[in-house]
């Protein structure tokens, strides 16, 4: 028996299939951890997945597209085990026990073996219950971006990364789908927000 509950929170965007085979094969990396309480997968208004739902323990389908950070929050708030990881669906476990990133009063990230990321890894991190309940979720002005590293900021004080675990990130594979345009206004649009915000003493950076 797991001495941790952990909730994998899982945001989608599966509006083809390839990023639905690449959601499916974050999950099948992760399954059968001993530290898994619950895989929550929230889909921001792609298809309806039926391969997905079977997977996850908890289904959220969105119909209209809500965005990244809404879309994160909703699972969380969903999540009921004593840690939560914010999981990418653009993940792969590769290294280690989930387990490891369970530490009482510390935020914590795996170690991402095609990128350095000295901080607060945005595409995978664990909270525990009772930081969420005294630091927050994500801001949800943030839409797209930045909202992760607002958060980063904000736990900088209690940030721990796990070597132990290793991952690879399969590099902003929803965002691709993206066109650049949309992608280049998204991000400009969520770190004005997020500047201005900062400014006003209202978030972290």
């Amino acid at each position: 028996m797991s001495l941790v509950d952990l909730s994998i929170v899982i945001p989608t965007y599966t509006i083809t299939q390839e990023l639905e085979e690449v959601a499916v094969s974050c999950i099948l990396s992760l399954a059968g951890d001993m530290a898994i309480h619950e895989i929550i997968v929230t889909e921001d208004g792609g298809f309806f997945s039926p391969q997905l739902m079977e997977l996850a323990d908890v289904y959220i389908y969105n119909k209209g597209n809500r965005g990244f950070t809404l879309n994160v929050n909703q699972g969380w708030r969903a999540a009921t085990g004593d840690f939560v990881a914010i999981v990418n669906s653009d993940i792969t476990l590769r290294e280690g026990e989930l387990s490891s990133l369970c530490i009482p009063g510390k935020v914590t990230s795996p170690v991402t073996i095609n990128e350095s990321q000295p901080r607060l890894a945005g595409h995978f991190f664990v909270v525990p219950k009772e930081v969420k309940e005294e630091r927050g979720m994500l801001m949800e002005e943030m839409r797209l971006y930045c909202s992760d590293s607002e958060y980063d900021a904000r736990v900088a004080d209690i940030f721990q990364s796990v070597p132990e675990v290793k991952i690879f990130h399969h590099t902003q594979a929803t965002t691709k789908s993206m066109e650049g345009d949309k992608i280049e206004k998204a991000h400009a649009r969520d770190e004005e927000i997020y500047h201005k915000l900062v400014k006003e003493g209202k978030a972290s950076g």
